[in-house]
């Protein structure tokens, strides 16, 4: 059986077409705004990265919270941890119902990426449960650890599918394994 040459070079344009499209993509895509807060000055997300075991992810919301509904109850130490964690110069997070950069196609400059369910503070922890917005959408939830003197230090984070009503639901979800920490992961 003969080939047609005429196919096979246009479909050899065509690949070629998309694989330099790809690699254009790729070499001249923004890197993330480096975090005013991190530890000399440059973001990685591997520092913001901490597998837990399933026995940890039964009791990482452990104890009585505090819930927080709005981004004005959190104190400027958390918002300053969550900008270190999500690679932010400046903390940016909507308040629920308030509008959010929900797809990757920018519609209203200024917009932040992400915006709060809802958050809470114990003696030992914050944590913020949040969903975000870009290429694909998903929800979080990111810990942080009151074990420094006046700060707070990174503790766990998972991503998932759905989010979570509430503290019950997010401690159910978190020890089902439905937020993932095997990866690391652009909070």
């Amino acid at each position: 059986m003969r080939r047609h040459p005429i196919i096979v070079i246009i479909l050899g344009a065509g690949l070629s077409v998309f694989v330099g499209y790809y690699v254009h993509l790729k070499l001249t895509s923004v890197p993330p705004p480096l975090p005013a807060t991190t530890s000399g000055g440059n973001y990685s997300p591997e520092q913001f990265h901490h597998a837990l075991s399933n026995a940890e992810k039964k009791r990482v919301l452990d104890g009585e919270f505090r819930i927080v509904r709005a981004t004005e109850e959190m104190p400027l130490i958390l918002k300053q941890a969550f900008a270190a964690a999500t690679g932010e110069q400046q903390f940016a997070l909507a308040n629920p119902g308030q509008k959010y950069q929900v797809t990757d196609v920018i519609d209203e400059p200024g917009l932040p990426f992400r915006r709060l369910l809802f958050a809470g503070e114990s003696q030992k922890i914050w944590f913020i449960h949040y969903e975000h917005g870009g290429i694909g959408h998903g929800y979080a939830v990111l810990v942080f650890s009151k074990a420094q003197k006046d700060g707070l230090q990174f503790f766990w984070g998972g991503a998932g599918s759905e989010s979570a009503k509430d503290l019950n639901d997010l401690r159910s979800k978190i020890a089902a394994g439905n937020f993932r920490d095997n990866l690391v992961y652009y909070w």
